[in-house]
């Protein structure tokens, strides 16, 4: 995808389709980490697709990330939850 502007509405919709209100499992909540190591330079995917260095609207995309992947958080039991804290704590999202 090389327009700029059609990647952050693709993201926008990816960020949506994994947050915990558009989807049923937690997996979502995972891709969404991955997301935001991403978008903080951390991983170089997101959703499968290489991170541009820089793309307009990038910071405004990181947050919907991170507020979504937050809304995950009381929604995940047990085993869902460690594996996600230990994402957090592997990308060092702890600030975001």
């Amino acid at each position: 995808m090389t327009d700029p502007t059609q990647y952050a509405t693709w993201l926008r919709g990816e960020i949506a389709d994994h947050s915990p209100e558009g989807t049923s499992g937690p997996e979502g909540a995972v891709e969404l980490a991955k997301a935001c190591a991403a978008f903080g330079g951390a991983a170089a995917q997101a959703f499968g697709m290489d991170v541009p260095a820089d793309f307009p609207g990038r910071d405004e995309i990181k947050q919907l990330a991170v507020d979504a992947l937050k809304r995950w958080l009381p929604k995940l039991d047990g085993e869902a939850k460690e594996r996600l804290k230990k994402l957090i704590t592997e990308y060092r999202l702890t600030g975001t």
